[in-house]
Protein backbone atom coordinates (compact mmCIF):
# COMPACT_ATOMS: atom_id res chain seq x y z
CA UNK A 1 0.00 0.00 0.00
CA UNK A 2 1.41 3.30 -0.75
CA UNK A 3 2.26 5.74 2.00
CA UNK A 4 1.63 9.38 2.34
CA UNK A 5 3.94 11.53 0.99
CA UNK A 6 4.86 15.00 1.75
CA UNK A 7 6.61 16.90 -0.84
CA UNK A 8 8.24 20.74 -1.11
CA UNK A 9 6.31 22.81 -3.46
CA UNK A 10 7.83 26.28 -4.46
CA UNK A 11 5.92 29.00 -6.67
CA UNK A 12 8.56 31.11 -8.40
CA UNK A 13 6.91 33.65 -10.50
CA UNK A 14 8.55 33.50 -14.00
CA UNK A 15 11.68 31.67 -12.17
CA UNK A 16 10.66 28.19 -11.98
CA UNK A 17 12.81 27.31 -15.11
CA UNK A 18 15.99 28.67 -13.85
CA UNK A 19 14.88 27.06 -10.36
CA UNK A 20 14.45 23.36 -12.01
CA UNK A 21 17.77 24.03 -13.23
CA UNK A 22 20.22 24.85 -10.27
CA UNK A 23 18.43 22.35 -8.19
CA UNK A 24 19.06 19.61 -10.53
CA UNK A 25 22.02 20.58 -11.19
CA UNK A 26 23.27 21.44 -7.32
CA UNK A 27 21.70 18.04 -6.00
CA UNK A 28 21.84 15.84 -8.97
CA UNK A 29 18.35 15.80 -9.43
CA UNK A 30 15.59 13.64 -11.73
CA UNK A 31 13.67 15.46 -13.60
CA UNK A 32 10.24 14.05 -14.28
CA UNK A 33 7.91 15.48 -15.03
CA UNK A 34 7.46 19.57 -16.44
CA UNK A 35 5.00 21.21 -17.96
CA UNK A 36 4.35 24.95 -19.39
CA UNK A 37 0.93 26.64 -19.46
CA UNK A 38 0.58 26.55 -22.79
CA UNK A 39 1.23 22.60 -22.67
CA UNK A 40 -1.45 22.27 -19.88
CA UNK A 41 -4.09 24.19 -21.94
CA UNK A 42 -3.22 22.33 -24.62
CA UNK A 43 -3.26 19.28 -23.74
CA UNK A 44 -5.50 18.91 -20.15
CA UNK A 45 -7.89 21.90 -20.73
CA UNK A 46 -8.35 24.32 -23.73
CA UNK A 47 -10.71 26.58 -21.64
CA UNK A 48 -8.04 28.54 -19.30
CA UNK A 49 -7.27 32.07 -19.89
CA UNK A 50 -3.21 32.71 -19.97
CA UNK A 51 -1.60 36.06 -20.54
CA UNK A 52 0.41 35.64 -23.25
CA UNK A 53 2.81 36.59 -21.46
CA UNK A 54 2.74 33.73 -18.92
CA UNK A 55 2.27 30.85 -21.61
CA UNK A 56 6.12 29.41 -21.44
CA UNK A 57 5.82 29.64 -17.32
CA UNK A 58 5.78 26.01 -15.57
CA UNK A 59 2.60 25.40 -14.75
CA UNK A 60 3.85 22.12 -12.47
CA UNK A 61 7.51 20.11 -12.08
CA UNK A 62 8.50 17.32 -10.43
CA UNK A 63 12.19 16.63 -9.57
CA UNK A 64 13.22 14.00 -7.30
CA UNK A 65 16.42 14.43 -5.08
CA UNK A 66 17.11 11.26 -3.65
CA UNK A 67 13.85 10.34 -1.93
CA UNK A 68 12.50 13.78 -1.52
CA UNK A 69 10.13 15.22 -4.13
CA UNK A 70 10.60 18.94 -5.40
CA UNK A 71 7.44 20.88 -7.27
CA UNK A 72 8.28 23.69 -9.14
CA UNK A 73 5.57 25.76 -10.72
CA UNK A 74 5.73 29.92 -11.48
CA UNK A 75 1.47 30.10 -11.16
CA UNK A 76 0.37 30.81 -7.92
CA UNK A 77 -0.73 27.98 -5.42
CA UNK A 78 -4.10 30.36 -4.95
CA UNK A 79 -5.61 33.17 -7.05
CA UNK A 80 -5.26 35.93 -4.08
CA UNK A 81 -1.27 34.72 -3.40
CA UNK A 82 0.96 37.44 -3.24
CA UNK A 83 4.79 36.78 -4.29
CA UNK A 84 7.71 37.49 -1.73
CA UNK A 85 10.42 35.99 -2.71
CA UNK A 86 11.82 33.16 -0.78
CA UNK A 87 9.03 32.85 0.86
CA UNK A 88 6.59 30.80 -1.86
CA UNK A 89 6.83 27.38 -0.10
CA UNK A 90 4.70 25.30 0.98
CA UNK A 91 3.52 21.31 1.50
CA UNK A 92 2.50 19.37 -1.15
CA UNK A 93 0.47 16.16 0.97
CA UNK A 94 0.01 13.04 -1.62
CA UNK A 95 -2.77 10.68 -0.38
CA UNK A 96 -3.35 7.33 -1.10
CA UNK A 97 -6.90 7.39 -1.95
CA UNK A 98 -9.69 10.05 -1.48
CA UNK A 99 -10.40 9.01 1.82
CA UNK A 100 -7.23 9.69 2.86
CA UNK A 101 -7.39 13.35 1.82
CA UNK A 102 -10.81 13.82 2.86
CA UNK A 103 -9.93 13.08 6.56
CA UNK A 104 -6.41 14.98 6.46
CA UNK A 105 -8.47 18.06 5.36
CA UNK A 106 -11.45 17.64 8.02
CA UNK A 107 -8.54 17.17 10.79
CA UNK A 108 -6.37 20.41 9.58
CA UNK A 109 -9.19 22.85 9.22
CA UNK A 110 -10.89 21.47 12.78
CA UNK A 111 -7.50 23.27 14.25
CA UNK A 112 -8.49 26.86 15.20
CA UNK A 113 -6.79 29.42 12.96
CA UNK A 114 -6.18 26.89 10.02
CA UNK A 115 -7.34 29.16 6.91
CA UNK A 116 -9.13 27.58 3.86
CA UNK A 117 -7.76 29.18 0.71
CA UNK A 118 -9.35 26.38 -1.49
CA UNK A 119 -12.55 24.36 -0.77
CA UNK A 120 -12.21 20.34 -1.87
CA UNK A 121 -12.69 20.60 -5.26
CA UNK A 122 -11.48 18.07 -8.42
CA UNK A 123 -8.78 19.91 -11.35
CA UNK A 124 -7.36 18.49 -14.20
CA UNK A 125 -4.36 16.06 -12.47
CA UNK A 126 -6.67 15.37 -8.93
CA UNK A 127 -9.68 13.31 -8.07
CA UNK A 128 -9.40 15.58 -4.54
CA UNK A 129 -7.51 19.21 -4.29
CA UNK A 130 -7.68 21.50 -1.32
CA UNK A 131 -5.50 24.08 -0.16
CA UNK A 132 -5.37 25.29 4.21
CA UNK A 133 -3.18 28.16 5.31
CA UNK A 134 -2.45 26.24 8.44
CA UNK A 135 -2.42 27.75 12.58
CA UNK A 136 1.22 28.08 11.63
CA UNK A 137 0.97 29.96 8.49
CA UNK A 138 2.06 26.74 6.45
CA UNK A 139 0.34 26.38 3.04
CA UNK A 140 -0.67 22.59 2.74
CA UNK A 141 -1.73 21.33 -0.79
CA UNK A 142 -3.88 18.18 0.17
CA UNK A 143 -4.12 15.88 -2.88
CA UNK A 144 -4.96 12.25 -4.28
CA UNK A 145 -3.53 12.17 -8.22
CA UNK A 146 -5.11 10.81 -10.88
CA UNK A 147 -1.86 10.12 -11.79
CA UNK A 148 1.01 9.47 -9.46
CA UNK A 149 3.45 8.29 -11.88
CA UNK A 150 5.34 11.54 -12.88
CA UNK A 151 5.85 9.45 -16.79
CA UNK A 152 2.55 9.37 -17.41
CA UNK A 153 1.17 13.42 -16.38
CA UNK A 154 -0.21 15.82 -18.22
CA UNK A 155 -1.08 12.93 -21.28
CA UNK A 156 -4.79 12.89 -20.38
Amino acid sequence: MKKTEIAIFLTLNGKANEAIEFYQTLFNGDLLFKITNKEFKERMNPTIEIPKEEEAFISHSILMIGNLQLQIADNPVYPSMTFVEGTTMSFSVLTKNIGEAQTLYEDIVAYKDTVILQEPTTNEFADFYAIVKDPYGVIIQLTNEREADPSKKGNQ
